[in-house]
């Protein structure tokens, strides 16, 4: 099982192969684009495609850690204990962290 760092090189590796682009705002765009594909695979109740756009997602997450030199594995620990010390507010279909 690959770290997160070791699937951003992956994914570099990978998108230098084949000629993609490098432009952090393509990446972005392309993101949300996988991301609408997520959406229109949840709204059809795909759990196979859900699976398959959420690592797509996930790909172009590493590929833009990637772009700024972050150590995604780092990044991710760090967060995850922030969040760890922060309340959860579920109101309605919002969801988010809030300082304690």
């Amino acid at each position: 099982m690959p770290t997160i760092k070791e699937a951003q090189i992956m994914v570099r590796n990978l998108e230098k192969e084949k000629g993609f682009s490098n432009s952090i705002s393509d990446k972005i765009i392309w993101m949300a684009e996988e991301l609408g594909e997520l959406c229109h695979a949840y709204k059809h109740n795909d759990n196979e495609k859900m699976a398959e756009e959420a690592v797509d997602v996930f790909f172009f997450v590493a590929s833009i850690l990637e772009k700024l030199d972050a150590d995604g594995d780092k990044i991710f620990k760090e967060k995850l204990r922030q969040n760890m010390e922060r309340i959860a507010v579920a109101n309605g279909q919002e969801q988010h962290f809030d300082s304690k």
